[in-house]
């Protein structure tokens, strides 16, 4: 009996992924030590599920679809940059989404009910939507002109994009980094 790692998520549209390639470049201005995101494979996650039985598959996607499919096709804005923790202690390196009707929290929380009846646990952090850039695996030095190109780019407008789908992926770590293969597509705003 084996496991997948298992991911759910949003894939992202070639007009971001040209912009997210551009972030990235001057991002890397600034700071070294990151391990920058494969654009070509780049997503919004919805839920990480870590390791599941690959038995369990087909239930796990039954359960996405009966949770995702009647939600409805939405649009999101790409804008700003930021950091998690903060820009002070950039870890994470971020694209902001702007989801004014909060759809992405709205799926978030569906999966969340449905994924608990099969044993998943709920996220105990409040959903927010980012498309991550590059990532430190150490503490990150300061970088002042980091900040200021946060500070300069917080309100920019990257871009939009349709949310018509969610996948779900397995994911295997190999020595080039992670390779992603969806095992189900389910489209939004639709019934099977």
């Amino acid at each position: 009996m084996g496991t997948i790692r298992t991911f759910i998520a949003i894939d992202i549209a070639p007009v971001i992924k040209a912009v997210a390639t551009k972030q990235i470049r001057e991002l890397q201005r600034f700071v070294s030590d990151y391990r920058w995101v494969d654009v070509p494979h780049m997503h919004i996650t919805l839920k990480f599920l870590g390791n599941v039985l690959d038995r369990e598959i087909p239930d796990l996607c039954r359960t996405v679809e009966e949770a995702v499919r009647e939600s409805p096709i939405f649009v999101v804005g790409f804008c700003g940059l930021g950091a998690f923790p903060a820009p002070d202690r950039p870890r994470v390196l971020w694209m902001g989404i702007d989801d004014p009707e909060g759809e992405f929290a709205r799926l978030s929380r569906r999966l969340d009910v449905a994924l608990a009846a099969l044993g998943f646990q709920p996220e105990k952090r409040d959903f927010k939507a980012h498309l991550t850039l590059g990532r430190c695996q150490t503490v990150p030095r300061r970088s002042r002109a980091l900040e200021e190109y946060f500070a300069k780019n917080q309100d920019v407008e990257f871009g939009h994009m349709e949310v018509d789908q969610v996948i779900v992926y397995s994911s295997f770590l190999e020595r080039g980094g992670p390779t992603y293969t969806p095992m189900d597509t389910i489209d939004l705003g639709s019934q099977r």
